[in-house]
């Protein structure tokens, strides 16, 4: 081996540890940056040289510098991160909804509901007493007013929600454009076969939040670019993206249901494809919106049970002027006895809503959604304003549920039909029409005291369809009377009122609980997949001051040898005798 392949050797060395601690110092530099990923020189032997039978080294070569990254660790971390922020939002939702039904004060549905309910008890016990009359009207609405208004805290929070979501949508398309401009440059640096570490640092740490808001699979070609789908959709791929809209916004009666609000969606600008993806904050999103209607639904149910059921028990009853009316078929006309005589049934005046109108349960079988028409006294139906049959549904539905006009007449307290129209024999036990119900009719007589169909209203809050019938209560009419052509008898499944109200918000409540149980346990999910990752691309200073401390000594034993060798050379060519001169 020449002395000068001797010298280029150790020049090698120093020049291979000086890189060594440029990584280093780079590592521990970039310690706490967000998304950095340890780098590492990774040295190889340079070819042996040849000499008299002989190979003899030639030193060290730094064959790449590239980073420690576990591909594995960043697939689970994306799966798991479009989880956490899928959780995350719904249970962020779920505290709200639960904020709106706050049943722990004074001023939630329940409470109202609940004092309504003890108006109706005590007028059964002081159906003379203007006082208690009063006190069912004022509490009727105060329950009017508190589900109204819980109505409205759920359209603004629908509201809010779609406004998120059209910035989280403007997000999503930035880091799909940073992704893709990141992708092109990634391919310009790495065209002469080095890797552009930094660069890849950023555009993983890129992809790491997008995976927040949709679920995605990250795949690298053969350029080194990015390909990243979702639920097969590819929104990306090297340097072309997708891009994303917020859709135009739509009446959300439009799809059946009023909810008082304008729906928009998520499309694909190249194709105009709905995009939802199966999980993430996005999704979590459209979930939330999709919760936020169901209770309004809940709410919808109950106003269509006041509207209708509670209505035709009102109806029952006969008020202090003990006004009755003609009994009509549902084509309006008027029921004649086998004498010839009109059959009468107590007042029209409905407790909600107007006197004369009656409001009919309906549910649509095929969307699974309740509505309730209004048609008049000769069975005429009111229309809207395309001229079709009006079908109060979702906000609309719950608005509908205002008190009598009647009540606020002077001495309208007295339009208040505490008093029962029917005797309470035992044989209501099957469904009832007008007719069967004329058999039980019973005078009005002057009983101003009494207070049975208050009683029968105050069953409506807490007896079941099953309950009312298996005890045979004249009140049986007023349950039953939807039961031949609905395969739901009322607006709440046969149910009482505080019964489905309690079975909602319980659900409500269960389901907030394992939303907040997913959310801790995802948390912990996090936390190991976060330690599995940065245990092989996070900078440990302890492992990078010890490589310090290795390459530095290779560094001065590499400079110490070269050093020598320059002075062996120094004697060889100036100390050394003279021969031959």
């Amino acid at each position: 081996m020449s002395t000068f392949t001797g010298l280029n050797t150790m020049v090698r060395g120093v020049y291979i540890n000086q890189m060594q601690l440029n990584t280093v110092g780079h590592n521990i530099t970039n310690a706490d940056t967000e998304g950095y990923s340890r780098q590492m020189v990774n040295a190889g032997a340079t070819p042996a040289e040849y000499t008299d039978g002989l190979a003899i080294g030639t030193g060290v070569d730094a064959l790449s510098v590239t980073r420690a990254r576990d591909i594995y660790a960043d697939v689970q971390f994306r799966s798991e991160t479009a989880k956490e922020g899928y959780y995350d939002m719904c249970a962020k939702n779920f505290d709200k909804v639960e904020a709106i039904f706050n049943d722990t004060n004074d001023s939630g549905v329940e409470n109202a509901l609940q004092e309504f309910y003890k108006a109706w008890l005590n007028l059964s016990t002081n159906a003379s007493d203007s006082a208690s009359r009063v006190a069912v009207v004022e509490k009727g609405k105060a329950f009017a007013d508190s589900i109204e208004t819980a109505s409205v805290q759920l359209r603004d929070q629908i509201k809010d929600i779609y406004d998120q979501m059209e910035i989280h949508v403007t997000d999503i398309n930035q880091l799909m454009e940073d992704i893709t401009n990141i992708n092109r440059t990634i391919i310009a640096k790495e065209s002469d076969g080095a890797y552009a570490n930094d660069l890849r640092d950023q555009r993983d740490l890129l992809a790491d939040q997008l995976s927040k808001y949709v679920n995605i699979n990250v795949h690298e070609n053969e350029f080194g670019a990015y390909q990243i789908t979702c639920g097969g959709i590819t929104l990306i791929s090297g340097v072309d993206r997708l891009h994303l809209d917020f859709s135009k916004g739509v009446n959300s009666s439009r799809y059946g249901v009023d909810y008082g609000i304008v729906d928009y969606s998520v499309s694909i600008r190249e194709s105009d494809v709905n995009f939802l993806p199966n999980t993430g904050m996005l999704r979590a999103e459209f979930d939330a919106i999709d919760q936020c209607k169901h209770y309004i639904d809940d709410l919808s149910n109950m106003a269509g049970f006041m509207m209708t059921t509670f209505n035709d028990q009102h109806k029952q009853g006969y008020d202090l002027t003990g006004a009755v009316t003609a009994a009509t078929d549902d084509s309006g006309n008027t029921i004649y006895d086998s004498d010839g005589k009109s059959i009468t049934i107590p007042g029209t005046r409905n407790f909600f809503g107007d006197t004369g109108a009656e409001y009919v349960y309906n549910y649509d079988e095929i969307n699974k959604y309740t509505y309730v028409t209004i048609r008049d006294s000769t069975g005429v139906y009111r229309k809207d304003d395309r001229g079709e049959i009006l079908k109060l549904t979702g906000v609309k539905l719950i608005s509908a549920v205002q008190t009598n006009a009647d009540f606020e007449e002077t001495g309208g307290y007295r339009y208040i039909a505490a008093a029962s129209a029917y005797d309470n024999s035992d044989d209501y036990t099957t469904i009832m029409t007008e007719e069967d119900m004329q058999e039980h009719l019973i005078d009005w007589g002057g009983r101003t005291a009494d207070g049975t169909n208050a009683v029968f209203m105050s069953e409506l809050f807490n007896m079941s369809y099953d309950n009312i019938v298996s005890a045979g209560r004249s009140n049986i009419y007023s349950i039953t009377k939807y039961a031949e052509t609905h395969d739901t008898v009322n607006a709440l499944g046969g149910l009482g009122l505080n019964a489905y109200y309690k079975s909602e918000m319980t659900k409500l409540s269960v389901a907030a609980q394992a939303m907040d149980t997913q959310v801790s346990e995802q948390a912990l999910i996090m936390d190991q997949i976060s330690n599995w990752r940065d245990a092989t691309n996070g900078v440990d200073w302890n492992e990078e001051l010890a490589d310090m401390i290795k390459f530095q000594k290779g560094f001065g034993a590499c400079s110490r040898c070269l050093s020598a060798m320059d002075e062996c050379l120094d004697r060889l060519v100036n100390s050394t005798g003279a021969i031959g001169r």
